[in-house]
């Protein structure tokens, strides 16, 4: 919008103009120049202030319906723009075509970008449901690997067989004791006897010593459960942020806890067993002691 005023030959006014920089551009710019100019007959000049004291000139033509102006642009090359008369509502709801349709490409651009952020979010959600996902099924086979490997209790049955071996013997030696005419030596038998009694007990710290490992193959079976268990609960929980995905190796947490179950079975089961050897070779050191303590008592 360019307003004129005209004294004589002189001119006077301003340029209003408002754009957009490309058809997608989501701000407008505006911008308000006052500029002077002459007119001689039809043709104008209008002067328009640069920095530095500097004049920018354009040249043009007036007539009763229009006015041409010749604008040099950019590039160098010079555009012909045409004026109608008008009114200031005329311009302002031009500007408000404008600015609305900047405002209609920034609300396309920010629907864009959330549409965009949405996606990668979505993308995210399900890269890391599907990582828990296979984290459990990796951990539930660690802990089926571990049911299928029992603890072998061939330790427990050798080392129970010879606290009964040493038993025995223990019981010879107090019956040879018995048998001995020779107060002397029938002692000796039943020192013997005593000495056989503490090899149950050293039979009896080795079962211990096995329990010890047993245990601890119970500990790692069941601190491998616990993780299977904080792998699931990790899944459960990265999947409601989008319940309507299922990954590859989608677990069954039915399963999951079939299998947890499964371990506290099996382990207490295991620790039983063992208490039961410890318990065995309990009572077989007691006689072993209260043989040889009576066989010393009546011969030494």
């Amino acid at each position: 919008m360019v307003q004129v005023t005209r004294e004589a030959n002189a001119l006077s006014g301003t340029l209003d103009e408002i754009r957009m920089t490309h058809e997608s551009a989501t701000t407008t710019t505006p911008s308000h120049i006052a500029f002077t100019g002459t007119l001689d007959g039809n043709a104008l000049t209008l002067s328009f202030p640069q920095r530095f004291g500097l004049v920018h000139n354009i040249s043009g033509t007036l007539s009763s319906s229009s006015m041409s102006l010749q604008v040099p642009q950019d590039d160098g090359a010079i555009a012909s723009v045409t004026l109608k008369p008008g009114s200031l509502k005329t311009y302002n709801d031009a500007v408000n075509v404008v600015q609305a349709s900047a405002q209609a490409n920034a609300s396309a651009h920010e629907a864009a970008a959330a549409s965009a952020a949405a996606a990668a979010s979505a993308q995210e959600s399900q890269q890391r449901i599907t990582s828990a996902a296979d984290a459990v099924m990796k951990k539930k086979q660690a802990v089926r690997t571990g049911l299928a490997s029992p603890p072998s209790f061939s330790d427990f049955d050798s080392h129970l067989s010879a606290a009964r071996d040493h038993l025995a013997d223990a019981r010879a030696n107090a019956a040879k004791a018995d048998k001995e005419a020779d107060q002397s030596v029938a002692c000796s038998d039943a020192y013997t006897a005593d000495s056989d009694a503490y090899t149950v007990e050293s039979d009896a710290y080795t079962i211990d010593s096995d329990m010890l490992s047993l245990t601890g193959e119970i500990d790692s079976l069941k601190d491998a459960a616990a993780d299977l268990d904080r792998a699931l609960a990790e899944y459960q929980q990265a999947a409601t942020a989008l319940p309507d995905y299922t990954p590859p190796q989608a677990p069954d947490a039915n399963q999951v806890k079939d299998l947890l179950n499964q371990v506290l079975l099996k382990t207490d089961a295991w620790r039983k067993k063992g208490s039961g050897y410890q318990t065995k070779v309990a009572e077989l050191l007691k006689q072993a002691r209260s043989v040889a303590e009576q066989a010393k008592k009546e011969h030494c």
